[in-house]
């Protein structure tokens, strides 16, 4: 098999436009937000950090289906439609108890979480309508999922376009065209992402269906597919949900340091998310392009095409974090009329220099570990981390020695180290080579 860098581009960027897209679709709300009121932002913040996490519990089924999928296509093409029906139904009915769990104990939830008293009933309230869509948005991501790994990815990525700037322009119309006739401006822009999630989800249903035919016996759980999607998806979702668990916590830490803190993380993590949201796109290419090296065991030229990869990944991660500081700096002032807020952020942006070259080449080395079936091993090691290091090193150097919000970043840029030096070493033994039995196909 010959490395094709056409091949992989046509990955790659459709699934970064959509990537940037995701990123405007749950951080758009922040920055428009911080131009209306500080006290939004924060509620804004808040939930999003806390919905994140649930829905990356949801995307165990996602994972588990994408790492399947790209060894059926190598080895039995003929259940693939199957199989994306099947676990659609299993992420559907994942998706309404989550949501009616979390809706129940969601007051609870937020004072565990320390929400500041003043912006307490306002995140309370656009929690529960974003947290309502849900099923709407998990499904959207699935079979953005399934789209991407089937190379339809530019179907996945117009969806996700067209749902975004509908939901841009339902924000902007509700803050700034509309405000005295909404009630709440705030919540507005809540029920204005609501929507726009809605006609995302429509349009994803219409593509799969006018690409996969469902046939009725499709919908028929079986506890076999289930345990196998389940078996790959929750170790590897773990990595992902053993690190925004830990964010929620660093997220309760940081709102013991006041409004101003919580909107000037919640402005810089947007900003940040651009670089990481690269490497993510990034990442899924490079596993679904590599995961067919992985599955005829074309071990040599992997090894190879992988060490470019990290070093892309690197310099890909500074040059545009060196662009988000810059383009901050010149137009930062139009979006955050606080100035302190404005020097806070400026001084997040660089600490976070040295966080998001790390986090880019881990996700990287995770992924690929995981299409190869190796998924316990990431898993473990992430938990054994967050709650030796970075749990107690956040609280430590951030709360009780009084670094604040400085002294977490520079926790998780340790956790993110030492984690990515322990998965490059299993990478290099050829240890998780003896792990591709798991995926079951």
């Amino acid at each position: 098999m010959i490395v094709s860098k056409r091949t992989f581009r046509a990955l790659y960027i459709p699934i970064l436009i959509e990537q940037l897209f995701i990123l405007i679709m749950g951080q758009a709300d922040t920055l428009m937000l911080n131009s209306y009121s500080t006290d939004a932002v924060a509620a804004s913040g808040m939930i999003s950090q806390i919905l994140m996490l649930i829905t990356f519990l949801i995307t165990i089924i996602h994972v588990g289906t994408n790492i399947r999928i790209v060894h059926l296509k190598e080895h039995q093409p003929s259940s693939i439609s199957q199989e994306i029906y099947h676990n659609l139904l299993f992420n559907i009915i994942v998706s309404i108890v989550f949501t009616i769990v979390i809706g129940l104990a969601f007051e609870p939830i937020l004072r565990l979480f320390q929400v500041p008293q003043d912006i307490f009933k306002l995140t309370y309230q656009f929690g529960l309508i974003i947290l309502s869509v849900l099923t709407l948005t998990t499904c959207q991501m699935y079979i953005g999922t399934v789209l991407r790994v089937m190379n339809h990815a530019a179907s996945a990525t117009r969806i996700t376009i067209i749902s975004n700037v509908t939901n841009i322009i339902l924000n902007g119309v509700v803050l700034f065209i509309i405000p005295e006739y909404v009630g709440n401006p705030v919540l507005g822009v809540a029920v204005a992402t609501a929507l726009s999630r809605l006609l995302g989800c429509i349009l994803a249903l219409i593509a799969l269906i006018q690409i996969f035919r469902p046939l009725k016996h499709y919908f028929k759980l079986s506890w076999k597919t289930i345990y196998q999607v389940s078996t790959l998806g929750i170790p590897t979702a773990g990595e992902q949900i053993s690190y925004n668990f830990a964010q929620t916590f660093t997220t309760a830490f940081i709102a013991m340091l006041g409004t101003q803190v919580i909107a000037a993380k919640s402005v810089s993590t947007v900003l940040s998310g651009l670089s990481f949201s690269c490497a993510m796109a990034f990442s899924a290419a490079s596993q679904i392009y590599l995961g067919k090296f992985i599955s005829r065991r074309r071990y040599r030229t992997l090894k190879k095409v992988v060490v470019k990869s990290i070093w892309f990944n690197i310099i890909q991660s500074f040059m545009i974090m060196t662009c988000i500081l810059i383009g901050f700096i010149v137009c930062g002032r139009w979006i955050t009329h606080d100035l302190q807020t404005y020097h806070l952020i400026i001084y997040y942006l660089v600490i976070l220099f040295g966080l998001e070259p790390i986090r880019a080449i881990n996700n990287l080395i995770v992924d690929l570990l995981n299409v190869a079936g190796d998924v316990r091993y990431p898993v473990t090691v992430s938990i054994v981390t967050t709650w030796l290091l970075l749990l107690p090193g956040s609280y430590l150097l951030g709360i009780h020695w009084g670094f604040g919000y400085t002294g977490i970043i520079l926790v998780s840029i340790a956790d993110e180290a030492l984690r990515f030096i322990i998965m490059y070493l299993r990478w290099r033994k050829d240890r998780w080579q003896a792990r591709m039995k798991q995926i079951g196909v």
